[in-house]
């Protein structure tokens, strides 16, 4: 791998001749190398660490929220319509709350879930973190 970089590194004049993806794959390599020695660190106070934590955890808590009250409402709907005889079996129950019961809380823990797994893909926390590296050369101009 370290031949390919060495190979790869021209003089100044002759930069334009490096291929566009070389570049991109060096930094994608950079960037690898960063998350797994775990050089990233935060550059936040404790409690501002705490703050954004709590920020986090209820940004998932509402998401799973939303998810399971939509999970709960297309299992009353799936109950309502009557789909597949679901409403006569539960009122011919001689106990209707444990079929309701068995009916609502997949649905709940299934959306919630999902609810939740799509927070978490959409949290914003990578962009809080970025090293001074990357900072420094988005300042810099390009040497074309």
């Amino acid at each position: 791998m370290a031949s390919i970089l060495q190979m790869a590194k021209l003089p100044e004049p002759f930069d334009w001749l490096k291929p566009r993806w070389l570049k991109r794959w060096t930094n994608r390599q950079k960037a690898r190398n960063a998350i797994l020695h775990n050089s990233r660190k935060p550059k936040l106070t404790p409690e501002e660490a705490r703050r954004d934590h709590r920020e986090m955890l209820r940004f998932l808590g509402l998401n799973a929220l939303l998810g399971i009250s939509i999970g709960i409402s297309v299992g009353i709907a799936l109950i309502a319509l009557d789909i597949g005889g679901l409403r006569g079996l539960i009122m011919r129950a001689t106990n209707p709350i444990l079929p309701l019961f068995l009916v609502l809380v997949p649905f709940a823990c299934l959306f919630g879930g999902a609810a939740a797994a799509s927070a978490i893909l959409t949290l914003p926390y990578e962009s809080k973190f970025q090293e001074d590296e990357e900072d420094k050369s988005e300042d810099e101009p390009s040497s074309r």
